[in-house]
C-alpha cells in the first residue's frame, strides 16, 4: 500500500489547483478557455441566430434596444500526467520508495478533485492507466507498485515527446532526481498547458555527503568508476556544483509555467510535501 487511510483520508478534502484556464475534452471543475454552462458570468456578445432566449438580457434589451447574450464560464476537466522516473539513480537511498509515494499522492489527488489522471514512467515513456474518480484507485496503485528503477536512457526525449502531445495537455508533474546529462534539455522542453509541477527528489547523502579520504565512487547511471579525493575544496566545489544544479532546475521549471519542490527521501517526504504545496497554493 502506498498510501496509508490517513493520509488518503486527507487528501480526499483537497484538490490540485490549476494556474491557467485549461482546454480539454470533458467537463469537469476548473475554469475552461471556453464560455460554457457554470453559475459565473464571463461576458455579452451579440444575440445570432439559434442562441437560447434564456440568455438574452431582456433589462438591457428595455433600455439600450440591443439583443446581448449572458456568457458565463465553462468548467472543464484538468488532465493530470504524472510523470515517475525509473532511471538506475533512483534506487539510491530510498529516493525511489519516496519518488513512488509521491507520485500516489499527486494522482489521488487528482482522482479525488475529479480530474483525468494518467500514470507515465521515463525515460522509456511507458503508459501506464487512466482514472477519473477515486474508484479507479486500484489500478493506479498497483502499476506504481510494479515499477521498479532499473531503466536507463535521458529524460528529455520521453518528456518532450509527452508535453508536445496534444491529447496530454494539462497538468505535468514530474518526479525525478534529475540526475540524467540531459536534465536541462528535459526541463526546458516542458509546454505545460495548464502548468505542472516539478518533485526534485534527492537523499541527503547527495545533499549533504559525509565522505572522507580517496575514493572510487561509481555513477548510478552508467555505472562508470570515477576516483574522487576528498578535501575541504573538493567538498567546497561539490556544494556549489549541487547549488548551481538546484537552482538551475528551479529556474528552468518557472520558465515552462511550473512549480518546483526540492524534495528530501525518507520518512515523511509526502506529508511534508503536502504541506508545502498547500502553502503554494498548488492544492487547495
Amino acid at each position: 500500500m502506498l498510501l496509508e487511510p490517513e493520509l488518503r483520508a486527507r487528501l480526499e478534502r483537497l484538490a490540485l489547483r490549476s494556474r491557467q484556464r485549461v482546454r480539454a475534452q470533458w467537463s469537469g471543475r476548473h475554469l475552461s478557455k471556453h464560455k460554457g454552462e457554470s453559475i459565473d458570468f464571463a461576458d455579452y456578445r451579440e444575440y445570432t441566430d439559434g442562441d437560447d432566449f434564456r440568455r438574452i438580457d431582456h433589462s438591457l434589451w428595455a433600455r439600450l434596444g440591443v439583443l446581448l447574450v449572458k456568457q458565463y464560464e465553462a468548467e472543464e476537466e484538468l488532465p493530470v500526467n504524472v510523470v515517475l522516473d525509473v532511471s538506475k539513480s533512483m534506487g539510491f537511498y530510498g529516493k525511489f520508495e519516496t519518488a513512488r509515494r509521491l507520485a500516489a499522492m499527486v494522482a489521488y489527488l487528482g482522482l479525488a478533485g475529479g480530474d483525468r489522471v494518467q500514470l507515465f514512467s521515463v525515460p522509456e515513456m511507458e503508459a501506464g492507466p487512466v482514472g477519473r474518480h477515486l474508484a479507479t484507485w486500484p489500478p493506479l496503485e498497483l502499476w506504481l507498485e510494479a515499477r521498479s528503477p532499473t531503466a536507463v536512457g535521458g529524460l528529455a526525449p520521453a518528456l518532450r515527446r509527452l508535453a508536445a502531445s496534444p491529447g496530454r495537455r494539462g497538468s505535468l508533474v514530474i518526479v525525478s532526481d534529475l540526475l540524467s546529462d540531459d536534465w536541462r534539455q528535459a526541463l526546458d522542453g516542458l509546454v505545460a498547458g495548464a502548468g505542472g509541477l516539478v518533485l526534485h527528489v534527492l537523499a541527503d547523502q547527495e545533499l549533504s555527503p559525509e565522505l572522507a579520504g580517496d575514493l572510487r565512487l561509481v555513477d548510478g547511471e552508467s555505472g562508470a568508476d570515477v576516483p574522487f579525493s576528498t578535501s575541504a575544496a573538493s567538498l567546497a566545489a561539490y556544494r556549489r556544483s549541487l547549488e548551481q544544479f538546484v537552482e538551475g532546475a528551479a529556474g528552468r521549471t518557472k520558465r515552462a509555467r511550473s512549480d518546483y519542490l526540492l524534495v528530501r527521501s525518507g520518512e515523511g517526504a509526502a506529508e511534508s510535501v503536502l504541506s508545502r504545496l498547500a502553502e503554494a497554493a498548488v492544492v487547495r
